[in-house]
């Protein structure tokens, strides 16, 4: 015999509850918070790859240039300009020059243009929101542009580069700063926040 429900008789054991008017709108309020911070956390993801993007081209291509110099037994060099905010690297050229011996062919060699036009360069530009700054020691330099030998017995005078993101509306240094610091004779390193005081290698870093 088929079983009816009265109409005033209270729902079955186990079905499921509906949501109340109440929980329906703190539903839509949550997400219409979660859809409004989306964008905001994607932008700072974004900006921080950015970042650590543009340190980690500049620390490998200081290590290149580095390597190279070492091979080719001549300088290379790296210019930056912080007012610009770009940086380029510049690569020696050949150059010929005169037998060594009287009558034979003249020679060809890799020699570092150290007179050359800043407007000769193939300058990198930075991201929009990154500025760069020059650091010997713990002196900040002026704004302007600067060039570092990567000398071809393997040194280069120790700097740091200071990279930060304005992009990043973190107040921790952590989070829109990197420091690349270039020891003597020539070790690259990365790290976030400012870091400035130490620019020798460690007992670890030298392999003792």
């Amino acid at each position: 015999m088929e079983s009816r429900r009265h109409p005033g008789a209270s729902p079955a054991v186990g079905a499921p509850p509906g949501f109340t008017l109440l929980e329906m709108v703190v539903v839509l309020v949550l997400i219409g918070i979660l859809l409004a911070a989306s964008p905001m956390a994607l932008d700072a993801l974004v900006a921080e790859r950015e970042l650590d993007s543009e340190v980690s081209r500049i620390g490998t291509t200081l290590e290149f240039l580095h390597t190279q110099a070492i091979l080719d037994r001549t300088d290379y060099a790296i210019h930056y300009d912080t007012e610009g905010r770009r940086w380029a690297m510049q690569a020696p050229e050949e150059i010929e020059q005169p037998s060594r011996e009287a009558g034979g062919p003249p020679m060809t060699a890799l020699v570092l243009d150290k007179e050359i036009s800043l407007d000769e360069l193939d300058w990198h530009k930075l991201p929009s929101g990154l500025k760069l700054e020059i650091y010997e020691g713990v002196q900040r330099k002026e704004s302007g542009s600067y060039r570092v030998i990567l000398r071809a017995n393997g040194t280069v005078d120790p700097h740091a580069l200071v990279v930060e993101s304005n992009n990043i509306s973190s107040l921790d240094e952590i989070d829109r700063v990197r420091t690349i610091k270039v020891n003597f004779p020539g070790f690259v390193s990365s790290a976030p926040g400012k870091v400035l005081s130490e620019y020798k290698k460690s007992e670890t870093e030298l392999g003792r």
